[in-house]
């Protein structure tokens, strides 16, 4: 581990030894959500601290400044049909306009559905906020293909470059309304509205292929 690890550098590499997911994690610990470990990991508030530290098997000095005994070092058993399963990576609620913060990290994985069979690039999301009902609603698991060519009237999930150098990226699940050289225009359900995002602000738009745990 680096030498000026944080709190949630110590969380996450206890967790990668462990095997263990931000929602298994979540699920030892009982009465958190996986985001508040995807947020402590963050560098988010560490409220949970001790109970998250019990799931892990050390101590919570060791969680906040790395003092006493170092964990024993753990070799988790290889997972069958690796090769089967499908990313889920973590999106994170930041603010009421429907953008969601975009880290990239993967906090689950699941069987891999059959639409993305030898889709390797593929992925899946959980959906942030109710914007996109009663199409998707906050909590549903949606999945990915990169690949697959946009068409008017998809869903798709767009990345937004961040406004500022260093920022976490923004990424939102809407529906491709309109696309030209200059401007995409995507539309949401709840509220019904649309709005433009210049092309030069979009780093991707990957199209969503379906939903439900696989």
């Amino acid at each position: 581990m680096k030498t000026n690890a944080t709190i949630g550098d110590r969380v996450r590499e206890r967790r990668a030894a462990l095997g263990l997911s931000q929602p298994q994690l979540a699920k030892k610990v009982g009465g958190i959500t996986y985001q508040a470990i995807q947020q402590l990991e963050a560098g988010g508030g560490t409220k949970h601290l001790v109970a998250i530290a019990r799931a892990l098997g050390v101590t919570a000095e060791w969680l906040q400044d790395g003092q006493g005994p170092t964990p024993a070092r753990h070799t988790p058993s290889p997972r069958p049909g690796a090769a089967d399963k499908l990313k889920v990576l973590g999106m994170a609620e930041c603010g009421a306009d429907g953008w969601s913060l975009w880290n990239g990290d993967v906090i689950d994985m699941i069987d891999r559905p059959a639409s993305l069979a030898g889709v390797p690039n593929a992925y899946a999301v959980y959906v942030v906020g109710a914007s996109m009902e009663p199409r998707y609603h906050p909590g549903e698991l949606v999945h990915v293909h990169p690949g697959k060519p946009l068409t008017i009237g998809a869903y798709v999930l767009v990345q937004r470059r961040p406004r500022n150098d260093g920022d976490v990226p923004l990424a939102v699940i809407k529906r491709l309304a309109k696309r030209t050289g200059a401007r995409t225009v995507l539309e949401q359900f709840n509220p019904p509205r649309t709005f433009e995002i210049r092309n030069d602000d979009i780093v991707s738009i990957h199209r969503v292929v379906g939903s439900g745990e696989a």
